[in-house]
């Protein structure tokens, strides 16, 4: 299996939401944000220029692995976001 990158534009990572996030993205997501120029992006940033509160993003996966908001993305990363959880 090849390891392809989550967008097909290098200059740009893809941000998805699970749950009743989803709905937080423009058209139910996902969306691609571009990477700033000459500087990094962090998952903190990406959330929010994604337009999803802060607050509502219980866990980011990038990678298939859990990531902390100062996780820095790479060109054609994708990361997942997710909303808590209640249940019982």
């Amino acid at each position: 299996m090849l390891d392809r990158p989550a967008t097909s534009d290098p200059g740009k990572v893809r941000v998805k939401a699970l749950g009743l996030l989803g709905r937080r993205l423009p058209g139910g997501g996902p969306v691609e944000v571009p990477l700033p120029e000459g500087r990094a992006l962090t998952v903190r940033e990406a959330v929010r220029l994604a337009g999803l509160p802060d607050e509502e993003v219980f866990v980011v996966i990038v990678g298939g692995r859990r990531v902390p908001p100062d996780h820095v993305l790479a060109p054609g990363d994708e990361m997942v976001c997710v909303p808590p959880v209640a249940g019982g």
